[in-house]
């Protein structure tokens, strides 16, 4: 991607409803986040936004020169762990492939260090080969099975 610069900004609850659209897509993995194959609702998605308010997330923008748009979101969650969880998904589809997702962790990650910590993991489901692309890229190795259908993940930030 030549000539973009991929930046983080907080999100706030303005952010709800592009956050909403970009957990539908059934490609990102975040698609009802269980067995049950269905968008998530108005309702499901305010309650996950309110049990998450601990996180630190930003929503990821590209800037090509001209333009700066959203185009999808990058979190932590547990914070006071050694561990923290990280969490990314790019909801411009025409953007993937591009090296925004790794632009984003590799910036994501360079956070977490500066807070101090050294370690960072991750859960991805088995059958998500873009995003276990993504996360190996940037140096996260497969530490073992997670939940039912989830490979852990983990980096040791340097």
């Amino acid at each position: 991607m030549a000539n973009v610069k991929v930046l983080l900004r907080e999100a706030t609850i303005d952010d709800l409803e592009i956050l909403l659209a970009w957990r539908n897509l059934s490609s990102q993995g975040y698609y009802t986040q269980g067995k049950e194959k269905r968008p998530l609702t108005w309702g499901e998605h305010w309650v996950w936004w309110q049990q998450t308010q601990e996180w630190k997330r930003w929503i990821v923008q590209v800037n090509d020169g001209v333009w700066t748009r959203d185009v999808g979101q990058v979190a932590f969650r547990d914070l006071y762990a050694w561990n923290p969880e990280a969490g990314i998904y790019i909801g411009e589809i025409t953007l993937w492939g591009q090296g925004v997702g790794k632009q984003t962790l590799q910036l994501a990650l360079e956070w977490l260090k500066e807070q101090g910590k050294r370690y960072c993991r991750t859960t991805i489901p088995k059958d998500n080969e873009r995003a276990i692309r993504l996360f190996e890229s940037v140096g996260f190795v497969r530490t073992g099975e997670a939940r039912e259908g989830e490979w852990q993940y983990q980096i040791k930030i340097v």
